[in-house]
């Protein structure tokens, strides 16, 4: 069966909210029994026994944070973060996002696989786009046998529920999956007001009829359906095709995550009741997740977790001959999957505990002595270019006082300003729009060194678009 075209339009919310989630989880420790309390019951839950082979689709497990008595550490966890595009239910529907009459029931509109560690310290988002051609996976829907025929990928929710989701995920990962989380549109609003907003930044102006962005180019504060928008839009920006929204996405989630890690969200009460409110009443998921005392183990459990230890990516994939539809590659994301499996860092960072992925040869480079040293600018280039660096040129910079070395980059090369920083321990990055493809490194007192930089392999793939938490950049 093929999805009807309009569903496309719809963006990956379901990340964002499911990381805006497990962080504003962590908040939960802070709060006292009464406020956890006052949550129960908010989480739908559903039983997803019939596809899945473990206990937890009908609550029997456990804690969810239960310590391993060899170790001491918790059991990692695998968790599918479900977005529907259902039409029905308060704020699922309106001008832009059509209503039931036109898109009937729904599917997966997305599909992340969150892997957390078994130290609680770092985890692992990987996206499943949802036009991934796959054998469906043979599942039960009320007792009756569905799958087992090839479709897209988001055609098992729509067949068998999230249960026949996690199956068709195992199926294509390897891996035990533990637990569920689902959210609509109008969950994803509801929590993204609690917080009061999300902070973005646009390399390029947006008009969009269809999703209703209308955004200038730069820094912006968006709620409710314009927040919707950000994280659906995909005509008039970029390439227009449904995979390039996932960089703009990512920034939104890694700005959504400082903000509910924020000591303005976390030492008000009134604020913290609302966030985690609005947060569990939006969310359904398998009935262990759904127990807000589990929720709240979890929380305490991911106390540690940092914005720079949660990576971001798409599960590495190639265009099918219809140039509509993917297949992924096994062969690339097979590192992905053995990372989670090992309960091991993806990808492996270099000293400067940075995911880098753009290569020193594919960087231009002008060089500017911001330093009383006379001849430093020229020292500098000498070294970077021996690393691998184009560099155009070696000057005196505008005062000679800088104290920070600064990496100036036009927000379009965020990610070569990046590889950059970490080659010369740069202490300040610093956005310039339409300064072109070059970037400018500014020589401060605090010069030491130019160091090797390590880039990795499967972060230059196109296709993963691998991130952190903790970027703050434009998105195009």
């Amino acid at each position: 069966m093929s999805p009807n075209p309009g569903r496309r339009r719809i963006g990956r919310v379901v990340l964002a909210v499911a990381s805006a989630l497990v962080l504003v989880a962590t908040v939960a420790a802070a709060g006292t029994n009464v406020l956890i309390g006052s949550l129960a019951g908010n989480i739908t839950a559903v039983d997803i026994s019939e596809n899945v082979s473990t206990n937890t689709g009908s609550g029997d497990a456990g804690s969810l944070s239960q310590t391993d008595t060899d170790t001491g550490t918790y059991q990692p966890l695998n968790i599918a973060l479900i977005g529907s595009d259902t039409r029905s239910g308060d704020g699922n529907s309106g001008a832009h996002l059509g209503n039931a009459n036109q898109f009937g029931g729904g599917r997966s509109d997305t599909v992340i696989l969150l892997h957390i560690s078994g130290d609680r310290k770092s985890a692992i988002g990987v996206s499943i786009p949802r036009d991934t051609m796959i054998t469906l996976p043979q599942c039960k829907n009320k007792g009756k046998s569905v799958g087992g025929y090839e479709a897209r990928f988001n055609v098992a929710y729509e067949i068998g529920g999230p249960g026949c989701t996690i199956k068709a995920l195992e199926q294509i990962s390897g891996l035990p999956i533990n637990n569920f989380l689902e959210v609509d549109f109008g969950g994803f609003k509801n929590i993204v007001d609690a917080v009061g907003g999300v902070d973005v930044c646009l390399a390029t102006d947006v008009n969009d009829k269809k999703s209703g962005l209308k955004l200038t180019a730069g820094n912006h504060t968006i709620k409710g359906d314009e927040a919707l928008a950000f994280v659906r839009v995909r005509h008039g920006i970029s390439d227009g095709s449904d995979t390039s929204r996932i960089r703009r996405q990512q920034a939104f989630i890694s700005s959504l995550m400082r903000k509910v890690l924020s000591s303005g969200t976390l030492l008000n009460p009134a604020e913290l009741l609302s966030v985690l409110t609005a947060a569990t009443q939006s969310l359904t998921a398998d009935p262990q997740l759904a127990d807000v005392t589990n929720l709240k183990d979890l929380a305490i459990s991911l106390k540690d977790l940092k914005p720079n230890n949660v990576t971001f990516t798409t599960v590495p994939w190639l265009s099918n001959a219809d140039r509509t539809t993917l297949r992924v590659n096994t062969k690339r994301a097979q590192p992905i999957w053995d990372a989670m499996k090992n309960d091991t860092a993806f990808p492996t960072k270099g000293a400067s505990e940075t995911v880098l992925t753009v290569d020193p040869s594919k960087i231009r480079v002008n060089v500017l002595n911001g330093t009383a040293t006379k001849g430093l600018a020229k020292q500098v280039a000498k070294a970077l270019k021996a690393e691998g660096f184009r560099i155009q040129d070696s000057s005196t910079a505008d005062s000679t006082t800088y104290t920070e070395t600064t990496v100036q980059y036009d927000p379009a090369y965020d990610k070569s300003a990046a590889t950059l920083a970490a080659a010369t321990n740069a202490a300040k990055l610093e956005a310039v729009p339409d300064q072109g493809a070059a970037l400018t490194l500014i020589l401060g007192s605090d010069w030491v060194a130019v160091q090797p930089v390590k880039i990795s392999k499967l972060a230059t793939d196109y296709t993963t678009k691998i991130n952190t938490g903790d970027e703050n950049f434009c998105a195009q």
